[in-house]
């Protein structure tokens, strides 16, 4: 793609993503090693958005990867900064799953789910597998903090590989560039409209619509960490976004951090 392609695409995506406030910034590139890490040498202060057409040193949760071959991924990062300091934005990276779910729906995506904290989870009827994921990283001042969220989406099935969860995408092959940027753009002002409500009223006011999609409702579940293990009925999250966990005797919470939950067979 020439330059001038990708500038056309930027034009198109702030046409198409009308919740975005009007300072910001949005860039399209080739290539990038992790839109993330880009975006965080970027801190003036207003909202930036950075898709990559592909990207070869993408970050998730607990160290992961998430490369993107050209066109088979959507991949893309949002700097946003928050009036409020880093422990007032407990439950964001759930709130962001909440919007992107929904906004996938709206577009006619079936068997969408949110597997805590930070997994797009789809049903493609041969079980749930993971369509995307989110990866949040702060940085704060005493008058703010800066988010840089990233997002990324498979489109189409990525190659074959040993994955944590087994992958599935939106589409069977590569996507025509229309698609990519109807999907794009649908996130993208999903996503601000999203982390505009987040700042006035928290996590809150996405609980109960995570719960309606919490992909392990009423299943048992271990949640592992470093230093321990537990076990128990999954409940959902509270309006701070802990995930609460019935042990039998007594409601454990356990907020988002270094753990990973998968479901386990009842006895």
């Amino acid at each position: 793609m020439t330059a001038d392609d990708l500038l056309l695409l930027a034009q198109a995506l702030r046409a198409r993503a009308p919740a975005l406030p009007a300072a910001a910034g949005i860039d399209v590139v080739a290539h990038s090693g992790s839109t993330n890490s880009d975006l965080l040498e970027w801190r003036d202060g207003q909202p930036r958005a950075l898709f990559a057409l592909e990207q070869t040193a993408g970050r998730g949760r607990r160290g992961r990867e998430w490369a993107a071959r050209p066109g088979d991924s959507l991949t893309f990062s949002l700097s946003w900064r928050f009036a409020l300091r880093a422990d007032r934005l407990s439950g964001l990276s759930l709130a962001v799953g909440v919007a992107l779910a929904e906004a996938l729906s709206r577009l006619g995506v079936g068997g969408l789910a949110l597997k805590w904290p930070n997994d797009l989870m789809r049903d493609a009827g041969h079980g749930a597998g993971k369509l995307g994921g989110v990866l949040i990283e702060l940085s704060s001042s005493a008058a703010h903090t800066d988010a840089v969220i990233g997002v990324g989406l498979n489109l189409a099935p990525p190659p074959a590989g040993r994955y944590t969860h087994v992958p599935v995408a939106l589409f069977d092959t590569t996507p025509p560039r229309e698609d990519w940027l109807r999907v794009a753009a649908t996130l993208l002002d999903a996503l601000a409209t999203a982390l505009t409500r987040f700042e006035t009223q928290g996590f809150a006011a996405f609980a109960d619509r995570w719960n309606a999609l919490n992909l392990h409702a009423g299943l048992p579940v271990e949640v592992q960490g470093d230093l321990h293990t537990l076990s128990g009925t999954c409940l959902g999250v509270d309006h701070d976004g802990a995930l609460r966990l019935d042990c039998g005797d007594r409601i454990e919470r356990v907020l988002a951090g270094d753990v990973s939950l998968r479901a386990v067979q009842a006895s």
